[in-house]
């Protein structure tokens, strides 16, 4: 994971890094939650907000499923916390993938 940002984890400015995942799928969602456990901020941008476990959707067809039980809040799955900024005059989110 670390070759493919480069020097991003070996930053020593003090500048804060942000990083953008486009896209919550099953790669985006472990680069977020990777990212995320360096410490950086994570930005999670996807079209849909559900995450959806596409191998089961014929269960679903058949109805052996209930569509909730293959498709999840994208919100559900990230943990959002709260970090003040450097201001101190507020906070920003960050989200940090769940394990």
């Amino acid at each position: 994971e670390a070759h493919l940002l480069g020097n991003l984890f070996n930053r020593t400015s003090s500048a804060r890094v942000r990083v953008v995942v486009v896209g919550a799928g099953f790669g985006g969602l472990a680069a977020a939650k990777a990212v995320a456990r360096r410490g950086l901020e994570v930005t999670i941008v996807d079209r849909q907000n559900h995450h959806l476990f596409q191998p089961l959707l014929y269960q679903v067809a058949t109805a052996g499923l209930s569509p909730a039980d293959i498709a999840a809040p994208i919100r559900s799955i990230v943990i959002l916390k709260r970090k003040k900024d450097d201001s101190g005059c507020g906070g920003s989110a960050v989200a940090a993938a769940a394990h």
